[in-house]
């Protein structure tokens, strides 16, 4: 499967000294597989963390959705990722602005039509309302923001197809720390009466924004040149909470919902 992309921005995959001194295709895969764990759980599926102590296995063996196509230990992952120019030349230099990308996934095991699908919608996803890359937005720079170029050539599936075919997976129940695609709102294109982070501060100071003592990263992404914003909640209540502020203070149709997303795939 090809993915064509257009960078609206530097894309940032990882390096040295907090720089980006050339492709890190890691960082890459790591931000595909974040979107993909989100939109699995915002599909009632489960995707573990791969950094936290249940990961998969789980002690019979039983692998996420996720890691089903991503890997973990004991199980490669199932294809090889390719990032080429606009000409199909393999990139190896750090991604700059205005740079014709190409996603090539070589399958190294048969990789179902449910999980392209899977995979073809996330990427939409990250490109339509967030970010892609290790690093998306920082004081000096806004990174990540891409645009799909050509089509998707994807398995023309249902939405209640995928969610079946998820309930075949290891099944448990996720950390609200997790991005799940059902507790997030998104400012695809912002006309701001004031900072979105301000407004999240009121409602939750500590997980909204993060607090780096305490181990906690922030939830609220707010990007600049182009404008866009997005966040993720932990509970349902302060979700609510921050989408009635939040409409309160942005033009109304400007504020999009993971559920009307997920409503529309």
């Amino acid at each position: 499967m090809e993915i064509r992309l257009k960078t609206l921005t530097p894309l940032w995959t990882g390096g040295v000294d907090q720089t980006c001194d050339r492709l890190h295709e890691t960082g890459l895969i790591g931000s595909l597989r974040w979107w993909y764990e989100a939109l699995v759980r915002g599909l009632g599926g489960y995707a573990c963390d791969p950094t936290d102590d249940e990961r998969c296995p789980d002690k019979a063996g039983k692998r996420c959705a996720a890691c089903e196509l991503f890997g973990c230990t004991g199980w490669a992952r199932k294809f090889r990722l390719r990032v080429l120019d606009g000409n199909g030349r393999l990139i190896q230099d750090a991604i700059k602005v205005n740079t014709d990308l190409i996603l090539d996934f070589l399958e190294l095991r048969p990789i179902s039509g449910e999980e392209k699908w899977l995979l073809a919608e996330a990427v939409e996803i990250a490109a339509k309302y967030g970010a892609l890359g290790g690093k998306t937005t920082s004081l000096r720079q806004t990174r990540g923001i891409i645009e799909i170029v050509k089509p998707i050539d994807k398995p023309n599936l249902k939405k209640d197809i995928i969610e079946q075919w998820l309930r075949g997976f290891r099944q448990v129940k996720h950390e609200p720390e997790w991005a799940d695609l059902k507790r997030f709102i998104f400012i695809p294109k912002q006309a701001l009466n004031e900072d979105p982070r301000q407004i999240a501060r009121r409602v939750d100071p500590n997980f909204l924004l993060g607090q780096k003592e305490l181990g906690r990263s922030r939830k609220v992404f707010v990007f600049k040149r182009p404008d866009r914003t997005f966040a993720y909640f932990r509970s349902q209540e302060t979700y609510q909470r921050v989408l009635e502020e939040w409409k309160a203070h942005f033009a109304p149709g400007s504020i999009k919902t993971g559920e009307e997303v997920l409503n529309e795939l």
